[in-house]
């Protein structure tokens, strides 16, 4: 399976040096500026830009709110065959949006019409959606090179890298460098910023692009 690579367009660049020069900056600003220097819970030393509910991790709730508001539009303007896969992104970034906040439960009372874990909103539908495409599974097996030919999927790829992998690296200190949630958030945020690319951009013209290679290949 061969799976053409896309360069990178200038939205793409633009966003990788708006990553990059975050980074920079917020390194920068980790090392010079003392102020934002706090004492957690657990009594380790952290910096406002890198803490939890600081700097960086509002950056990525917005982009992944935006994000979702993106996945939402898409699967409003797609047919429905179309539908399921900006739905499941839409709910995963409801998921995201929650851990980044930091919310255990929407509601310790009764949510609309039951009580308990209001994270149920979401949780339900999303594992439901994703039950439905993975029983699709061969279908989308089949085509994944017709999928990843395409710049969203690929992008959600890289997304996926960099939140299971990469910030996991420094999540859980396998490499020990100093500032390590400085790291780990810095690639929680670019893949952030990919989703985001993918919701608001990519992918409401990939998929119709997509769905018309699979009706002309099967004629």
């Amino acid at each position: 399976m061969k799976i053409k690579v896309i360069p990178l367009s200038s939205l793409s660049l633009a966003l990788f040096v708006l990553w990059l020069s975050t980074i920079v900056l917020s390194y920068y600003a980790v090392m010079t500026f003392e102020a934002g220097i706090i004492i957690t819970k657990s009594g380790a030393i952290e910096h406002n830009i890198y803490a939890e509910h600081g700097t960086l991790e509002n950056i990525q709730a917005l982009l992944l709110v935006l994000s979702c508001v993106g996945f939402v539009f898409t699967a409003v303007k797609m047919e429905q065959g179309n539908r399921d896969i900006p739905q499941f992104l839409a709910l995963l970034m409801v998921a995201f949006i929650v851990r980044e906040l930091g919310i255990d439960k929407i509601s310790k009372g009764t949510i609309l019409l039951f009580a308990g874990d209001g994270r149920l909103l979401y949780v339900v539908p999303l594992v439901g959606l994703g039950l439905k495409i993975c029983a699709n599974y061969k279908f989308y097996f089949k085509h994944l090179n017709v999928f990843f030919s395409k710049r969203s999927f690929q992008y959600l790829g890289v997304s996926a890298l960099c939140y299971v992998l990469l910030s996991r690296v420094f999540d859980k200190n396998y490499i020990e460098v100093a500032h390590s949630a400085l790291w780990e958030e810095s690639f929680e945020l670019a893949a952030c910023l990919l989703l985001f690319v993918v919701g608001c951009k990519t992918m409401r013209s990939d998929l119709p692009l997509i769905q018309a290679h699979l009706k002309k290949s099967d004629q």
